[in-house]
């Protein structure tokens, strides 16, 4: 519960930061969330029916996000380059398997970052911790 809320509190954050720097906040623990790594990379977005590779179902509609290395749970927020769309994404699986690409979206992740179409983009990459 307590990682929710912490979760919870940084979306809230980062919707109110002006975009400009690091953003910071606190958990439940005093702990400060912070942005730890900015950077450009290419992602796509896949869709199945299988469980991710931290055990949970796949969901979707969940804003999630595999990644080959990136420990699981950690909070990305991913910014479309090209429409300055936003999400903040949760790693819960391993990939992607194509060369060139560095994260897989869920479905509902590249909706809103406006890629569902596309297949692929170039976005921002900010890695919270």
């Amino acid at each position: 519960m307590k990682k929710f809320k912490a979760i919870a509190l940084l979306a809230v954050g980062l919707l109110f930061s002006s975009g400009g720097g690091a953003y910071a906040t606190s958990n439940d623990s005093g702990d400060s969330i912070r942005i730890i790594k900015t950077y450009q990379a290419k992602v796509s977005w896949y869709k199945h029916g299988k469980k991710t590779a931290n055990g949970e179902r796949f969901n979707s509609n969940n804003l999630t996000v595999a990644h080959k290395t990136i420990p699981f749970g950690t909070i990305i927020r991913f910014t479309n380059l090209d429409t300055g769309h936003s999400i903040i994404a949760r790693v819960n699986d391993r990939g992607p398997y194509i060369k060139g690409r560095e994260f897989d979206v869920s479905m509902r992740s590249a909706e809103f970052l406006g890629i569902k179409n596309i297949g692929v983009s170039q976005v921002k990459v900010e890695i919270f911790r």
